[in-house]
C-alpha cells in the first residue's frame, strides 16, 4: 500500500466521480468473474484428485489380482510337473502289464498238448494260469488308479488355467479402465488449466482498472515502481507480499535472536499463475523433500532462485524461462489463499531479492 508520501491526492469533478464510479463497478463485476471462474476450475482439481484416487485404488486391486496370478501360475507349474511325472510312469506301467499279460497270455491260449510235454512244462503251464487270474485284477486296478489320478490333474489343471484366464480378462479390464480414467485426468487438467488461464486474464484487467482508478484519484506515484528494471527481480505471483525478507515475526531486523526469514512470502489465490522472476535455466524442477513442488532457477553470476509452494510444475530440468514465463500454477484444492516462497541465493547465501541482482553478466 503506497503512502501519503509517495502519492498526490486530487479533487474529482463530477463527471470524473461518475467515470470512477462506474469504473469501479466494472472492476468488481470483473472480480466477481474471476472468482467465479476459479471455483470452476478449483472443481475440476477436485475431480482430477478424485480420479487419481480412483487410479490409486485401481492400482491395489490391480496389485491383489497380480499376487493372485502369480500364485495359481506357480500352482499351474507344479500341476503341469506333477502331470509329465504320472504320464511317465504310467506309460512305464503300461508297458510292464503289457509284456506280463503278453507272456500270461501265451501260456493260456496256445498251452502244449498233454501228451508232448513233461510234467514240468505242465505245471508251468497250470502255474501261470494261475498267477495271470490272480494278478490280472490287481493290475487293472492300478491301472485305473493311474488313470483316475491322470483325470483328475487334468481336471484340476484345465480349472487352473481357466481362473487364471478370467485373472488375465480382469487385469485387462482393470488396464483398459486405468487408461481411461487417466486419459480423463488429462482432458480435466486442460480444462483446468484454461479456467485459470482466463481467470488470469480477469485478474490482469483488475489490475489494469485498479490503475486507471488511481489515476482518475489522482493517485500517481511520484518514482518508478520496485521491479521495472531489468536488474531486479519480477514478483513471481500476483499477489500480496506478507513476510519481507530478514523479518521475524512480520518485523523486519527484530530483536531477540529469533531466525529472520531468508526469503519472501507472497499470499496468492488458488491456482494463480508462477512466472519466472528472471530469465534463467531450471537446475531443479519437481518435489523436494518437506517443501513441495519446488523450481530452482540459475540466473547467472552464481545467483539461484528458489520457489516453493507450487501445486503444479511446468518446467523441466534444463529448460531456459524468460523473465515472466510460466513455470507452474499455486495449489487449487482450497478456497483458502496459498503461500509462494521465494529465495534468493548467492552461492549458499540467501541475499535480499529487492537489491539490485546483476543478473545475466550485467
Amino acid at each position: 500500500m503506497q503512502s501519503d508520501a509517495n502519492v498526490r491526492v486530487k479533487r474529482l469533478s463530477a463527471q470524473d466521480q461518475a467515470d470512477l464510479d462506474a469504473l469501479s463497478a466494472q472492476r468488481r463485476a470483473e472480480e466477481r468473474k474471476s472468482d467465479q471462474t476459479r471455483q470452476t476450475a478449483r472443481d475440476v482439481a477436485l475431480e482430477v484428485e478424485a480420479l487419481r484416487q480412483r487410479i490409486i485404488d485401481i492400482s491395489k486391486r490391480q496389485g491383489v489380482s497380480e499376487q493372485r496370478a502369480a500364485i495359481y501360475r506357480a500352482k499351474l507349474e507344479t500341476l503341469n510337473l506333477q502331470e509329465a511325472d504320472i504320464t511317465r510312469r504310467l506309460t512305464a506301467e503300461r508297458s510292464t502289464q503289457s509284456k506280463l499279460l503278453s507272456a500270461l497270455q501265451i501260456y493260456s491260449r496256445n498251452p502244449p498238448p498233454a501228451l508232448l510235454i513233461n510234467p514240468r512244462k505242465a505245471n508251468d503251464a497250470v502255474l501261470a494260469a494261475i498267477i495271470m487270474r490272480a494278478i490280472t485284477p490287481e493290475l487293472e486296478k492300478r491301472t485305473q488308479g493311474l488313470v483316475q489320478e491322470n483325470a483328475q490333474l487334468v481336471n484340476v489343471r484345465r480349472q487352473a488355467a481357466l481362473q487364471n484366464e478370467a485373472l488375465f480378462i480382469s487385469e485387462s479390464e482393470v488396464s483398459s479402465q486405468r487408461r481411461e480414467i487417466e486419459g480423463l485426468i488429462k482432458e480435466k487438467m486442460s480444462l483446468e488449466d484454461q479456467l485459470l488461464q482466463q481467470a488470469d486474464r480477469m485478474d490482469a484487467n483488475v489490475v489494469t482498472m485498479k490503475a486507471r482508478e488511481d489515476r482518475v484519484r489522482g493517485n500517481l506515484p511520484l518514482r518508478g515502481m520496485l521491479g521495472t528494471e531489468s536488474s531486479r527481480l519480477n514478483q513471481p505471483v500476483v499477489g500480496e507480499k506478507v513476510r519481507d525478507f530478514g523479518q521475524v515475526g512480520g518485523q523486519a531486523n527484530a530483536p531477540g535472536g529469533a531466525p529472520s526469514s531468508r526469503g519472501v512470502y507472497y499470499t496468492a489465490q488458488p491456482g494463480s499463475q508462477v512466472t519466472a522472476p528472471a530469465e534463467g535455466e531450471v537446475e531443479y524442477a519437481g518435489p523436494l523433500a518437506s517443501y513441495g513442488q519446488v523450481v530452482i532457477l540459475g540466473i547467472g553470476n552464481n545467483y539461484h532462485i528458489v520457489l516453493t509452494g507450487i501445486g503444479r510444475i511446468y518446467v523441466d530440468k534444463g529448460q531456459t524461462v524468460g523473465r515472466g514465463e510460466p513455470v507452474g500454477r499455486m495449489p487449487n484444492l482450497s478456497d483458502k489463499k496459498t503461500v509462494l516462497y521465494m529465495e534468493l541465493r548467492k552461492g549458499e547465501d540467501p541475499v535480499n531479492p529487492a537489491n539490485m541482482v546483476p543478473v545475466s553478466g550485467k
